[in-house]
């Protein structure tokens, strides 16, 4: 698998939420295909903002985010900063409920059906739409839409992530079978095979709707280096409560603006306009959002959390933990190939020191398990009970490496991310630890964007840190995709057989699990099927999960109506100021 998204394109310095990659989803609404689930009247249904004052329509938001979007053609996003924006232009067929990763609403679908195979969906659109260029908005648009997905230009081959992982390439390799447009409000979409967390998939933002117009006229399917492409820059066009306003200039604004013509006047925006304005560095984020040269800002620093809480002025808003950082193994690589030196250096880290030290004031919790603890197949992690510096000896001692265990310990450089706040630090801090237990740790590392990502995830690394955060609360967007088999070459090898480049998790019964949990449609018998895969997994010791972390906003008080969510999925339109701002 690549983690090109996680990189998410942020500056070296920014903590980046990216909205990660994806698969699958445990809750009721979207583990199971929904009976046809439709909105009340002409409404998508949308959540409202919690009870308080009264909503006061108009003004300026401005947002101090940590760079600029990287593109606004949703199919190709895969950083946080153009998820932010994306989310405010665009809409997808189907979405996730306001502060949740896995409870379903419609969206530009006011219905589905889902056949008893569970490999045609058909969609019933919400009608009288239009994109924001008045290009009307229905099944063909739909169906186009789709079509693109399935047959990415090749210009853009290689720059997206959420259209080859979700559907595993493109034409006739891709997951998508056939779409069909049945009347002007009704399309279906049949898949190869099925795919139980498809719905949940769906409300990931680079699978929004996008006008095919706008898309044809700025040369959109061109690659992005092409000067005639400038489809992001100058016309995103969607169906959501903001339009692009034609005013982003690069590394100082990007600027959209209320859609007067919203489909859904019960959930137009409040406010006229908002401006993201980008701020790399943390520390001068957090002293624009103290001056009110900006409303809120993301990406809060653990070190800024007591300051922000304390400031009666600030209203720190956090959302719920759905990443995991942890410590890689590859179990092709010596000394890695034996279980018991993985045992050995997982027994030897003490992950409550690491909190302690790494993610202060809440910002982090130790982890056990790839799942999150919140998540209904999560289990203790039955392999390796924890920090246990005695038996870290004595299997080592017992292993195929016994000290002194020469092992090499890869860190990143010049990035900074929810659940790896400090990689060097970090790094710095486990090194007495496994050389407690007998190790002779050499380190090396490189930049997050200059070789790191791609190294790590062709299986360069015997040992390394990584991490992960869920699109959305599934382990097939988490385990599933990294011990699943690599569709790519390994470093330039081409795969004869089934292998995984980045943990060499080539464990046979551990990939039929996880085929079985994907395709499994009842929710009670997959969630029980992702606890027997996840139980093959631990066994195997492919990583130590060292943090589950969230993260945070600040903001001033007289923002109102923002609602965090883990997966980043947060819709402005519900958002106001008050006239105190």
């Amino acid at each position: 698998m690549l983690r090109l998204r996680t990189g998410a394109l942020i500056a070296a310095a920014a903590i980046a939420f990216a909205a990660c990659s994806g698969t699958a989803t445990t809750a009721p609404q979207a583990s199971t295909a929904p009976p046809a689930s439709t909105a009340p009247g002409s409404s998508a249904a949308a959540s409202v903002a919690p009870s308080g004052p009264t909503a006061v329509n108009g003004g300026t938001w401005i947002f101090g985010s940590a760079s600029d979007p990287s593109t606004l053609d949703a199919i190709l996003i895969q950083d946080g900063e153009s998820f932010r924006i994306a989310q405010q232009i665009y809409e997808t067929l189907i979405k996730l409920k306001a502060g949740s990763s896995s409870d379903l609403e419609p969206g530009l679908a006011k219905s589905w059906d889902t056949s008893t195979d569970g490999l045609t969906y058909t969609f019933h659109l919400q009608t009288g739409v239009k994109f924001s260029d008045g290009t009307a908005f229905d099944a063909d648009a739909a169906v186009a839409n789709i079509n693109r997905w399935k047959n990415l230009p090749k210009p853009l081959q290689g720059d997206d992530y959420y259209d080859i992982t979700v559907f595993g390439g493109y034409g006739d390799n891709s997951l998508i079978k056939a779409v069909t447009k049945v009347d002007a409000a009704t399309f279906s979409m049949t898949l190869t095979k099925p795919k139980a967390d498809f719905l949940t998939a769906m409300t990931l933002i680079p699978f929004a709707m996008q006008s095919p117009t706008a898309l044809a006229a700025h040369h959109a399917d061109l690659g992005s280096k092409d000067p005639t492409n400038d489809y992001w820059q100058k016309a995103p066009t969607g169906t959501g409560p903001f339009m692009f306003a034609g005013d982003f200039v690069p590394g100082d604004h990007y600027t959209i603006v209320k859609n007067p013509n919203y489909w859904d006047p019960a959930n137009a925006a409040h406010l006229d306009k908002i401006t993201f304005q980008p701020i790399a560095d943390s520390a001068n984020r957090l002293t624009a959002l103290k001056s009110s040269t900006v409303d809120t800002i993301d990406f809060v620093d653990a070190t800024q959390l007591k300051d922000i809480s304390s400031d009666s002025s600030l209203q720190l808003l956090t959302r719920p933990p759905l990443a995991i950082g942890k410590l890689g193994f590859n179990q092709l690589q010596k000394p890695f190939n034996d279980i018991k030196v993985r045992q050995a250096a997982a027994y030897a880290i003490d992950k409550a020191a690491l909190i302690s030290a790494f993610f202060p004031n809440g910002a982090g919790t130790v982890a056990d398990s790839d799942l999150i603890n919140n998540m209904p197949a999560y289990a203790a992690n039955a392999a390796i009970s924890g920090f246990d510096a005695s038996k870290a000896k004595t299997l080592l001692q017992s292993s195929s490496c016994p000290p002194p265990c020469a092992i090499t310990f890869w860190y990143p450089d010049s990035v900074s991310r929810p659940y790896m706040l400090d990689p060097k630090g970090e790094y710095e801090a486990i090194k007495p630890m496994l050389e407690a237990a007998g190790f002779t740790v050499t380190p090396n590392h490189k930049p997050w964007h200059g070789g790191y990502l791609t190294d790590e995830a062709n299986g360069v690394y015997p040992m390394f840190f990584i991490g992960w955060i869920y699109d959305y609360a599934d382990p097939a967007d988490g385990p599933g995709l990294f011990y699943a088999t690599s569709t790519a070459d390994c470093n330039g090898i081409k795969q004869t057989a089934a292998h995984n480049c980045e943990f060499g998790e080539d464990n046979p019964a551990v990939a039929a699990a996880m085929n079985k949990a994907i395709s499994e449609p009842d929710l009670a018998t997959r969630t029980q099927d992702w606890k027997d895969a996840m139980t093959l997994i631990n066994a195997d010791v492919p990583d130590v999960p060292l943090v589950w972390a969230g993260s945070s906003l600040g903001s001033t008080i007289h923002v109102h109506g923002y609602i965090p969510s883990p997966t980043q999925s947060e819709y402005f339109n519900l958002v106001w100021k008050d006239a105190g701002s």
